[in-house]
């Protein structure tokens, strides 16, 4: 009765976990600080263009952080290049022109309308907005790049969580080799398969199955192997600390449609360092933006890599003390 209580507990404070940590991600998303280019076009006054900006950067809560651009060819290359989100371009017959990337961020877009809505009606001026980066036919608000990653992510640590439950942490060299062994050729499947649906099955992204194939092996591997030495390591508390870090914080941060600029700090800060978010935002780079940002991510994966391995060898060298005692006393007499 005891044992069932603290685990009724456990769950309960998970649930509730769950709960706090999604709605406060997303019941009240907040711009702050989209970056975005100013651009005038010929025949209004110098100067104008830096006026704008000071003047959008002076908007109250900060939502946007503004900068000058030459021309729109200018604004075309910062957008590829993920240095801005969108440009305000201004007209010289009263029109101006509002550019997005909705492939960046479906909700940062629609926030930028709205801002410019406000900022034009209180000019008495009017703008159109062109979609420089849309998301894809098949990509509804740029939300299947997010579903991926998290099925990518649940695999990863549902696979070591499964070895550490029901075969248990590896005991020995030669096992903790074949567990590696068998989440490396898993990673691969699930990375291939992964990919395969979303390019030729529901072509959702067709054209990217090999670079996406290689993510998803990377966001897998990487999610599997730190479950796997956090369960060498501290036993079967891993599974309850893998679902607090990979979904309870990982899958509100990681945005979906929301980009970082429209979520709490916490979460913009923390959502590209934990693999969901990692995954998402390779997805994005690889199929709207020609692999620009991918560094970020491919950065991430190796340090969850990395501390996985290091997991295990510590899990490994304490297996070894434990069986060893004599041999440890006499390195601590030494």
């Amino acid at each position: 009765m005891r044992k069932m209580s603290l685990l009724a507990a456990a769950v309960l404070i998970l649930q509730l976990g769950f709960i706090l940590s999604y709605v406060s991600a997303f019941h009240q998303p907040t711009p702050h600080t989209i970056p975005i280019a100013v651009v005038t076009e010929a025949g209004l006054p110098e100067g104008l263009d830096q006026q704008t900006t000071d003047r959008l950067n002076a908007i109250d809560g900060a939502p946007l952080e503004a900068r000058t651009a030459a021309d729109t060819a200018e604004v075309r290359s910062l957008l590829r290049d993920r240095d801005i989100i969108g440009a305000y371009i201004v007209g010289a017959n009263g029109t101006d022109t509002l550019i997005t990337a909705s492939a960046a961020g479906s909700s940062e877009a629609t926030a930028l309308e709205s801002i410019f809505t406000e900022v034009d009606a209180a000019q008495g001026r009017q703008f159109v907005v062109r979609d420089e980066i849309p998301v894809g036919v098949h990509d509804n608000r740029g939300l299947s790049g997010f579903y991926l990653s998290v099925g990518w992510v649940v695999g990863g640590y549902l696979l070591a969580a499964a070895f550490g439950l029901l075969i248990g942490a590896p005991t020995s060299r030669r096992e903790t080799w074949m567990h590696v062994g068998i989440l490396a050729v898993y990673s691969l499947a699930s990375g291939a398969l992964g990919a395969f649906l979303t390019t030729h099955v529901l072509e959702t992204f067709a054209g990217h199955w090999f670079p996406l194939t290689l993510l998803g092996t990377g966001v897998v591997f990487a999610t599997g192997l730190f479950t796997m030495g956090l369960r060498a390591l501290i036993g079967v508390a891993a599974v309850p600390a893998a679902i607090v870090l990979f979904v309870i914080l990982g899958n509100p941060s990681a945005g979906g449609a929301f980009g970082a600029d429209v979520l709490p700090s916490l979460y913009a800060s923390i959502g590209r360092w934990i693999t969901p978010g990692i995954g998402t935002e390779g997805v994005r780079s690889i199929v709207y933006f020609s692999g620009t940002g991918l560094g970020q991510p491919a950065l991430g994966l190796t340090l969850y890599i990395v501390i996985g391995a290091l997991l295990m060898v510590a899990a490994a060298l304490r297996r070894r003390s434990a069986h060893n005692p004599m041999s440890s006393r006499e390195t601590s007499k030494v």
